[in-house]
């Protein structure tokens, strides 16, 4: 049976439900962040039409991303009606945009529109982008929730929190999803970030020593390393790895990365 946008999105409800009554009142559903009122009287633009273009899915968790730039436009995972498989937690649409037109904080992943261009450098990719309030953290356990009723098994997720307690819903969800690589920042990049809870299906990963050129926001041309550069080629790297071999489960992807090293951009923490 084909995926549909409509379909994934009614399972990811079913599943945020079941989330929240196996991991504990802690997980269950929260009303929406508020917003402040010039972002709120501000349109979102609508996802420019396009086909999917195959390849594996990942998943990038975070402030959102420039979806008009054709580059980022061309790489969209889709149904088979062409909707957009991807969703905005915030403003509870299909339409996951950067509102902050890039100049969210470091800890949050930064320029969503750069993470993005850095994963789809990747030619195995096609994104499912997913946006999410990184303040509140029961968001962020849903946002894995979507995630796994998509066919991403490999989520990136360049962000880190004020403190351990902040990422215990998402330690709950990831237990759940077993089956959704996530790829983040080593602890010693952000050090409250996931990479700390433990999980099999958590890859941690350093910067390595080069940098990298991508699009960012509105389409500027960015010099970039550190953390994104590193969470984005690995999440590719695994990508590549499950194009190969798409019976590996995420613990086995995690470990044949982990055993790999990594690369000039990014290594994995041991």
């Amino acid at each position: 049976m084909a995926i549909t946008a409509s379909a994934v999105l009614a399972q990811t409800v079913l599943a945020q439900t079941v989330l929240a009554q196996t991991a504990g009142p802690q997980l269950a559903p929260t009303s929406p962040p508020r917003l402040a009122p010039e972002l709120i009287r501000e349109a979102k633009p609508p996802v420019p039409p396009g086909r999917d273009p195959g390849g594996i899915a990942v998943a990038l968790i975070g402030t959102g991303i420039d979806y008009t730039l054709p580059h980022i436009t061309q790489r969209l995972a889709r149904d088979g009606e062409g909707e957009l498989i991807g969703w905005d937690l915030v403003d509870r649409d299909r339409k996951p945009f950067d509102r902050s037109k890039g100049a969210a904080p470091g800890e949050w992943g930064g320029d969503g529109t750069l993470l993005a261009s850095l994963l789809i450098g990747t030619p195995a990719v096609r994104l499912v982008p997913v946006r999410v309030e990184p303040r509140d953290p029961i968001e962020l356990a849903h946002a894995l929730a979507f995630v796994a009723q998509t066919p991403a098994r490999v989520a990136a997720l360049a962000m880190g929190g004020p403190s351990r307690a902040h990422w215990e819903p998402f330690r709950q969800a990831a237990q759940r999803f077993k089956d959704v690589l996530l790829v983040v920042p080593a602890a010693d990049t952000e050090p409250a970030s996931p990479a700390g809870l433990g999980l099999d299906n958590v890859l941690a990963v350093s910067p390595g020593t080069a940098r990298a050129q991508a699009i960012g926001f509105g389409g500027a041309t960015l010099h970039v390393s550190g953390a994104v550069v590193a969470v984005a080629t690995a999440a590719g790297a695994a990508a590549e790895l499950r194009a190969r071999e798409p019976a590996l489960d995420a613990a086995a992807l995690k470990r044949r990365l982990g055993e790999a090293g990594g690369g000039a951009k990014w290594q994995a923490q041991r």
